[in-house]
């Protein structure tokens, strides 16, 4: 590995220190960032609230079926964004924290911005111009759902230590704002009853339109601002990922509204999106790459060799060459040898994270170094009883 490389690894966990948590989640009585977060919400779900109880009494048999197919929607897409994770299991708690915030706060704190904005837009670019809309939204929106991203960054329990981390709780964010907003437009325009309208609404915005919404623009600019809060880099460099992030996502989102392709809500969602996915999955091979990195950097530097060595890191880097090494171990030693070794991968990728995010010789690492010492043993034991049953037959 070159120095270069192991760059950002090293300056990112000098920092760790600053940023010891004492919380297992973003919960932590003792940090005044989770308390004013925490106020906003109340304050944005009293904002939003009345809003949404007016699109359920208008038509309460479409607005609960929108409920319904919203939900499970957001369900389903937040199932995605694990399975779209290398390393890391989030904790429960600070995903429905960015869910919350993504779902109440900022569209809550959007009712009062949005409309400014749009006078704003407005006064400057005339009232009839059709581009305001485009304009309006992704400077009140984006910012706003981008806070509740750095209120986590700013929480040492929520442990947001990389670029990565910052994409999966934008994009958490971003999602629980979508179906937020989804719910209320569906249940607005539904509001005479017509179910057909929430099928359609549900395809529009969440099939056709989901992989290139508000999850992906949250999730460009939490990734500039992860990036900014932990690279090893110049200031000058951390500051134009963070500004340069949420600017890309302000300029994605405004390119989605634009009034281009008008005529088609399908054709222009699909040929105004795909540039949009597009640019998002860049971001997201550039996060991955650095997280891969610096996993790489601790199993080299950091961890002992016995528990999690360069070549251990090489069969956990991908989830290919996981599902490959558990594969040859089943064909060497049967299911139980290859549910051994899930189980080993599990707690030696659980050690490098504890020590990513909250240093070597924490209580997480000591406590994952003793199940990583057992595991790697039942294994052994395991690939051993089953050599010598291989010998046996062929004796």
């Amino acid at each position: 590995m070159s120095a270069r490389e192991e760059q950002p690894y090293t300056v990112s966990i000098a920092a760790l220190p600053r940023l010891i948590p004492r919380t297992a989640s973003f919960v932590d009585a003792r940090s005044w960032v989770f308390w004013v977060g925490a106020a906003l919400t109340m304050y944005g779900l009293a904002l939003w609230a009345p809003h949404i109880a007016r699109a359920m009494e208008a038509s309460p048999r479409t607005s609960s079926l929108a409920v319904v197919l919203w939900l499970l929607y957001g369900f389903v897409f937040l199932v995605i964004l694990y399975r779209m994770e290398l390393f890391e299991r989030r904790s429960p708690v600070t995903v429905i924290g960015a869910l919350l915030w993504g779902a109440v706060a900022a569209p809550g704190l959007g009712a009062v911005a949005a409309p400014a904005m749009h006078d704003v837009v407005a006064s400057a670019i005339g009232a009839d111009n059709p581009w305001v809309a485009s304009f309006a939204a992704p400077l009140s929106e984006e910012p706003l759902k981008m806070l509740g991203v750095l209120a986590l960054a700013l929480i040492p329990g929520a442990r947001v230590r990389s670029a990565a981390d910052g994409l999966f709780y934008g994009a958490v964010v971003g999602l629980g704002f979508q179906v937020s907003e989804s719910f209320l437009y569906t249940a607005t325009f539904a509001a005479d009853g017509d179910a057909g309208t929430v099928y359609a609404m549900v395809w529009l915005r969440g099939i056709v339109g989901g992989l290139w919404s508000h999850a992906t623009f949250t999730a460009v600019a939490g990734a500039g601002l992860g990036y900014f809060f932990n690279a090893g880099t110049s200031t000058l460099q951390r500051w134009a990922a963070l500004l340069g992030g949420l600017a890309l996502a302000m300029a994605l989102h405004g390119f989605f509204d634009t009034p281009l392709l008008a005529g088609n809500a399908v054709v222009s969602s699909i040929v105004k999106g795909v540039p949009v996915l597009a640019l998002f999955l860049v971001v997201l091979r550039w996060a991955h790459l650095r997280e891969r990195r610096t996993f790489a950097g601790l199993a080299r530097h950091v961890v002992p060799d016995d528990l999690v060595s360069p070549g251990d890191f090489s069969t956990l880097a991908t989830r290919r060459a996981r599902r490959r090494a558990r594969r040859w171990a089943q064909h060497r030693g049967g299911r139980q040898t290859a549910r051994a070794l899930r189980r080993l991968q599990g707690a030696q990728l659980s050690l490098l994270t504890a020590a990513h995010e909250d240093g070597w010789g924490s209580p997480r690492t000591v406590e994952l170094t003793r199940d990583v010492r057992i595991l790697s043993a039942t294994l052994d034991r395991r690939q051993a009883r089953a050599d010598a049953q291989r010998r046996a037959r062929s004796g």
